[in-house]
């Protein structure tokens, strides 16, 4: 099993957040810059799989600043040696997929092949809708036809960059992109030709392609948080993308790891239960359970409760037929409960994890950390037992 974390870039702390307006403060920015580069070249030296940073956009608040996962990248890897690092994930909608494709190549090429990359569809309206507003995103009154239509952008999209990493060059011909579109001339026609491909006879341009290329002309490992609905985790499988799920009720849990093996066999993949899975929790360790319950009430069940309970991402903890909206409290007590957040001393994170496991096997397992929602002195601490006494028991990865 690897191993990685999952960083939602908090910038300050519980009381510095309900100070209001913390996403705007530089020296908050900083430190958050500062903290994941510990925490980066801790998990660098110690064999981590790799981090990943979802995208999200004007979150003046402070609880998600991660504008651009492709920068972020870049910038702690920078900073790492063998380490990977990727997206969990760019939002495809409202993205232009051939600079997706471009810019994570570019990334791959300075790193030297360590990139990974995760896709998603997206939920927050506020900035999906203002950025995707030219490709009708703006309009979300048919509920329906919005879901449909982010649907249909995210699998176009993502197609086109699968296309753009492993060909040359190529063209498209879909329902949103014509790529190129028809009757371009190109002027130094004679001189690509000579160079270069993708013109016709006559000077028109009949296919394009990115450069750099990825590095070696790689394809990265490829991810899709969260994946809570069969039909996507099918789809993930079928496409060769892990799916990344944070499904906590046990039944729920294990339909959806069903699910990845129809998916797989459906593309001719024979794998076993759990395989090709990843998985993702908030794990707190510290020296008593007493103090790492303290540090998980104000860490991720603060962002958790107040910014992903109110658009039903309580459905993670939900058990077949509740309303995530109104069948339970929206509190720490709940999420800890019911599996997304484990904390505890080394022995009870054992405890917990064998249980996991024996259930739900997993590939991946990626931990949600919310830096400075946790200190960075806890969450050195918490690093450090997890990598040495937690995780030497279920994986040889970890060194």
């Amino acid at each position: 099993m690897e191993v990685g974390s999952f960083y939602l870039p908090a910038i300050g702390s519980k009381a510095e957040i309900m100070e209001g307006m913390a996403g705007k403060r530089t020296d908050l920015y900083q430190n958050m810059l500062r903290d994941i580069t510990e925490q980066c070249q801790y998990m660098d030296e110690h064999g981590y799989y790799g981090v990943g940073f979802t995208e999200h956009h004007f979150h003046i608040e402070g609880e998600e600043v991660s504008t651009n996962p492709i920068l972020l990248d870049l910038y702690f890897g920078m900073q790492t040696k063998n380490i990977k690092v990727g997206q969990l994930a760019n939002v495809l909608p409202s993205q232009n997929p051939i600079m997706v494709a471009e810019n994570i190549a570019m990334m791959d090429q300075m790193l030297g092949g360590r990139a990974f990359a995760g896709f998603a569809r997206g939920y927050q309206p506020r900035w999906l809708n203002t950025l995707g507003q030219h490709i009708g995103l703006a309009d979300n009154e048919d509920k329906e036809a919005y879901e449909n239509l982010k649907k249909e952008l995210y699998k176009e999209h993502f197609e086109i960059i699968l296309k753009a990493w492993k060909n040359d060059t190529f063209s498209h011909q879909g329902k949103h992109w014509q790529i190129p579109p028809p009757n371009v001339e190109w002027a130094a026609a004679e001189i690509t030709r000579k160079y270069g491909q993708g013109i016709s006879d006559d000077g028109f341009i009949t296919e394009i392609g990115i450069a750099p290329p990825m590095y070696n002309k790689r394809m990265p490992d490829l991810f899709q948080p969260f994946s809570t609905s069969e039909s996507s985790i099918v789809w993930a499988m079928e496409n060769d993308v892990v799916p990344v799920t944070i499904m906590c009720n046990p039944e729920v849990a294990h339909r959806n790891f069903e699910a990845a093996q129809e998916g797989a066999a459906e593309a001719g993949r024979n794998l076993k239960f759990g395989e090709g899975v990843g998985m993702s929790r908030e794990v707190i360790v510290a020296d008593t359970d007493e103090e790492a319950e303290a540090l998980a009430r104000d860490a991720g069940a603060f962002i958790w409760c107040n910014f992903f309970g109110p658009f039903g991402f309580n459905a993670a903890v939900a058990a077949p037929g509740e309303d995530p909206f109104h069948s339970f409290p929206n509190t720490f007590e709940t999420i800890s409960e019911r599996g997304l957040v484990i904390h505890g001393s080394p022995d009870t994170v054992n405890r917990k994890f064998e249980e996991l496991f024996k259930r739900l096997p997993c590939d991946y397992f990626w931990n949600f950390i919310y830096n400075q929602l946790l200190p960075q002195k806890a969450a050195m601490r918490s690093f450090e037992l997890l990598t040495e006494k937690v995780w030497p028991n279920f994986t040889d990865k970890i060194s």
